[in-house]
């Protein structure tokens, strides 16, 4: 499991990603607490695309990929989730981090409502943005045999998703529903709704990789 680590949360990744979370807190201003979860499932989101898609490139760029293509495709499927696991359950704590950092802009709240409460939606609403999104990254780059096909085709959808255009056709059932949301209006929960689909279309992709390993067949575009 050590080096599982090692692999994905390379020196540099690590790096990039803490920065991120710190910029975005610096170059995005908010008036409210509420604003904070708006921005995080959105950028987040975004950072896991950038981050996952190279889960099954890793061996290949580490010059190990001749011996990873030996193992069954079992095996391999059971690796690249585990690592998407591990990158995703970082983003999710760097999450937690950046939320803390934007209360150097002292926010207050729009509503009376428990900061807790508020605090543990966010993290909730976010970690299910990030592995479905990270999810779609990996999937588009075994799909497309390649790392940056993979990030392209999901920043994409992305925008797509995150635009007027997509809030106006998923509504509530957008895996960003909670950044659509009426923020002065704590009891709507409609959002949830777009979560959980969210959610079970993540397991699905997992479910997936195996036809997507086995559709590559051992071979990697940068």
């Amino acid at each position: 499991m050590r080096q599982e680590f090692k692999i994905c949360l390379p020196v540099y990744k690590v790096v990039y990603t803490v920065c991120f979370a710190v910029l975005l807190s610096v170059v995005r201003g908010i008036g409210c607490v509420e604003e904070i979860g708006i921005t995080l499932d959105v950028y987040m989101a975004a950072l896991s695309v950038v981050c996952c898609a190279d889960a099954y490139q890793m061996e290949y760029t580490g010059k190990r990929w001749e011996v990873f293509c030996l193992y069954p495709v079992n095996s391999r499927q059971k690796v690249l989730l585990l690592r998407v696991a591990i990158q995703c359950g970082y983003l999710v704590l760097l999450a937690v981090f950046a939320y803390a950092c934007f209360f150097w802009q002292k926010p207050v709240f729009a509503v009376k409502t428990a900061g807790g409460i508020l605090f543990a939606m966010t993290i909730g609403a976010v970690a299910v943005s990030v592995v479905f999104w990270g999810m779609c990254a990996v999937t588009f780059a075994n799909l497309c045999r390649s790392s940056l096909g993979g990030i392209g085709i999901s920043l994409v959808l992305w925008l797509f998703v995150y635009s007027a255009a997509g809030e106006r056709v998923l509504g509530n059932y957008s895996v960003f529903a909670f950044v659509f949301r009426d923020i002065n209006k704590t009891s709507d929960l409609g959002w949830i709704a777009g979560k959980g689909i969210a959610a079970a279309l993540a397991l699905l992709m997992g479910a997936m990789q195996r036809v997507m390993i086995q559709y590559r067949k051992g071979t990697v575009k940068g």
